[in-house]
C-alpha cells in the first residue's frame, strides 16, 4: 500500500463529539515528482481513521468528501473513551496532539489502480483506492516533510524504468536517472526513520507494560516482599518498577492503607482484580474448570440439588405454580484452603525481566491446580481439612458400556476424565478424537489429568459437582528454615534460605466441594 503525505487543513474543531472538518490536500507533485490525481480517488463510505499508520492503533473514523482539484475533503471523529485503558490513552492522545498542532498532517494509504510513468522520474497515480487515513506529524522543514512522511514499498529493478532512455535527450536522460537515484536514497532514508521509530516505540512500550502492568501486581507484591522482606517492599518495588508504578501503590496501600493516598482505592481495585486473575488461572488450568455444567455457588451455604432433573409446566389461573425442590442439605464451607511451599531461587526472584514473573506464577498455579486435582479425584472422605474425593463417591463398573447403563446423571453436562496415557492408548480407528490433552471419547468431552490412576477413566456430571473457589493467600518467606525440602540433607534437617539465596513462597488457595448423589461412575478400560 502506498501513502501520500499532506498538511491538514482545519475548517472547524467540535470539543464535545472530537470532529474535525478539512482537507487532505495531495502535493502534486512531491519531492520525488510523484503525482497523485484526488479526482482518481475512490473509497468506502467509511474508513478508519489510524495513528501513524499502524492497523492495530485505530483512533476514529473518516468520511471523505467529494474529490476536487485542490483535494480531498474530509470529516474525521476521534472516539471518545470514558472507561481507562490502552484504547482511552491512545484516542486523547490522538486528540489533544491534533488540537495544540503537534500533529499538523494526515496520510492516505491506498492501493493504485492505474499509474503512468512521468519523464522526471516520478509516478502519476491516475486512479487509486483509499483504505486508511491517518494523523501524522509533519516537521515544519519541507524536505524533511517529503522524506520523512512519503514511504512506498521497494520497487524490483526490473520494474523500476519502462521507459527507453536512448529516446530522450542528453539533459532529460540525465535528469530521469537522477530522479530515480534520489528516489531510491530517499526510500532507504524513510525506511531507516521509520525503523529508528518502531524501535523507539517499542522502547517505550516495554518500559510502560513494565511500570503500568496491573496483570502482575498481586505477584509482584509478593515478590517484593520476598526479597526484601516487609519493612523495604515498597522502596524495593520503587526501584524496580518505578515510584508511581501500580504496584508500589498496591503495596503502600496494603501496609497503611489511612496514608496511601488518593490513588489507594485504584491500587487497591487493581490489586484484587490481578489476585481475581491468578484465581482463574489456578481454577481452569484445573478439573474442576475444565469439568462442564459443574456450578460454583458462595461458601457456608446450603444448596438445594436435584436428585432427579425438574422441569417447569405451564399452569392455569387460580391453580398453584408446581413447585419441584431438590433435596436439601449439601453444605459448602470456605475454611478448607488447599497450599504449597514453592523454593526458587533469589536470582529469579530478583530478576527485572516479565518473564521471571510469569515464570513465577506459573509455578505456582501449576502447583495448586495439580492439588486441586490431586483431591479432587483422590479417595479420602470429607472432613475437616479437605473435601471428599470422587474415588469414594463414584460408582464402579466393569467397563464403559457397562458404567453408562448405571449412570444416573444427565448425559448432556457429562466428562470424561483419564490419565493422559490411558487417553493415548485409548486412541483407535474409531476414537481419533481423543489425545494427550483431552478432547472426545465416545461422544463425550474428555479432560486429561495427571491425578487419574492409569487404566481408570470417570464419567461425572458436572452438574451434580458443588464448587466454591475462594481467594488466595501467598506469603514469602525470606529468611525461614525449610524442612522436607528436595535435595536437602533429610527431612529433619532444615535448609536456610537466606543463607542458600533462595526463597520460599507459600501459596494458599481456599476452596471447597462437594457431589451430589449419582455424580460419577469409575469405570476400567
Amino acid at each position: 500500500m502506498q501513502k501520500s503525505f499532506s498538511s491538514i487543513e482545519i475548517k472547524s474543531v467540535q470539543e464535545d463529539r472530537r470532529e474535525i472538518e478539512g482537507i487532505a490536500s495531495t502535493p502534486t507533485p512531491d519531492r520525488v515528482n510523484d503525482v497523485v490525481e484526488p479526482l482518481g480517488l475512490t473509497f468506502q463510505k467509511e474508513t478508519p481513521l489510524l495513528l501513524n499508520h499502524k492497523s492495530d492503533q485505530p483512533v476514529g473514523t473518516v468520511q471523505f468528501g467529494t474529490p476536487t482539484a485542490k483535494g480531498l475533503p474530509f470529516k474525521a471523529k476521534i472516539a471518545k473513551v470514558d472507561e481507562e485503558g490502552v484504547v482511552k490513552q491512545r484516542t486523547d492522545e490522538a486528540w489533544h496532539s491534533v488540537k495544540t498542532r503537534l500533529i499538523r498532517g494526515v496520510s492516505i494509504g491506498f492501493i493504485a489502480r492505474a499509474t503512468s510513468p512521468l519523464p522526471n522520474g516520478g509516478t502519476r497515480f491516475t486512479k487509486a483506492e483509499v483504505h486508511e487515513l491517518s494523523l501524522t506529524a509533519i516537521p515544519a522543514n519541507p524536505e524533511a516533510k517529503i522524506t520523512g512522511f512519503k514511504a512506498l514499498p521497494e520497487v524490483p529493478d526490473s520494474a523500476r524504468s519502462t521507459l527507453d532512455l536512448s529516446i530522450l535527450p542528453p539533459e532529460l536522460a540525465a535528469m530521469y536517472t537522477a530522479g530515480l537515484a534520489r528516489r531510491e536514497a530517499e526510500q532507504k532514508a524513510a525506511e531507516a526513520a521509520r525503523k529508528e521509530q518502531e524501535t523507539i516505540n517499542t522502547k517505550e512500550e516495554n518500559d510502560m507494560q513494565k511500570t503500568n502492568n496491573t496483570n502482575h501486581i498481586f505477584i509482584r507484591g509478593a515478590i517484593a516482599k520476598a526479597v526484601t522482606m516487609e519493612g523495604g517492599a515498597e522502596g524495593y518495588a520503587s526501584m524496580r518498577w518505578g515510584a508511581g508504578s501500580k504496584t508500589v501503590e498496591y503495596i503502600k496501600a496494603i501496609a497503611s492503607p489511612m496514608t496511601a493516598g488518593v490513588d489507594g482505592s485504584g491500587a487497591l481495585t487493581s490489586g484484587t482484580l490481578s489476585r481475581q486473575q491468578f484465581v482463574q488461572a489456578v481454577f481452569s488450568h484445573s478439573i474442576l474448570g475444565q469439568l462442564r455444567g459443574v456450578i460454583r455457588v458462595p461458601a457456608m451455604t446450603r444448596v438445594n440439588v436435584e436428585n432427579e432433573p425438574t422441569a417447569a409446566a405451564f399452569f392455569g389461573p387460580g391453580v398453584p405454580c408446581p413447585t419441584a425442590q431438590g433435596t436439601f442439605g449439601v453444605h459448602m464451607a470456605d475454611k478448607r484452603k488447599i497450599g504449597v511451599t514453592e523454593v526458587i531461587s533469589e536470582e529469579l526472584a530478583r530478576a527485572t525481566d516479565e518473564a521471571a514473573e510469569v515464570t513465577i506464577s506459573a509455578i505456582l498455579q501449576r502447583a495448586l491446580s495439580r492439588g486441586l486435582d490431586n483431591a479432587f479425584i483422590g479417595s479420602q472422605t470429607r472432613g475437616e481439612v479437605s473435601p471428599a474425593g470422587l474415588g469414594t463417591v463414584a460408582v464402579k463398573a466393569a467397563n464403559f458400556e457397562a458404567g453408562l447403563e448405571v449412570f444416573t446423571g444427565d448425559l448432556t453436562m457429562a466428562s470424561v476424565i483419564v490419565n493422559p496415557r490411558t487417553a493415548v492408548a485409548l486412541r483407535s480407528p474409531t476414537e481419533t478424537q481423543i489425545t494427550a490433552t483431552g478432547g472426545i471419547y465416545k461422544g463425550l468431552p474428555a479432560i486429561a489429568s495427571c491425578a487419574v490412576p492409569l487404566g481408570k477413566l470417570l464419567i461425572v456430571d458436572g452438574s451434580r459437582v458443588l464448587a466454591h473457589i475462594g481467594d488466595v493467600e501467598i506469603l514469602a518467606l525470606r529468611h525461614a528454615d525449610v524442612y522436607t525440602l528436595h535435595g536437602g540433607a533429610s527431612p529433619s534437617v532444615p535448609v536456610n534460605m537466606f543463607q542458600t539465596n533462595q526463597v520460599a513462597l507459600q501459596a494458599g488457595q481456599y476452596a471447597d466441594w462437594d457431589f451430589v448423589d449419582g455424580a460419577a461412575i469409575e469405570v476400567g478400560v
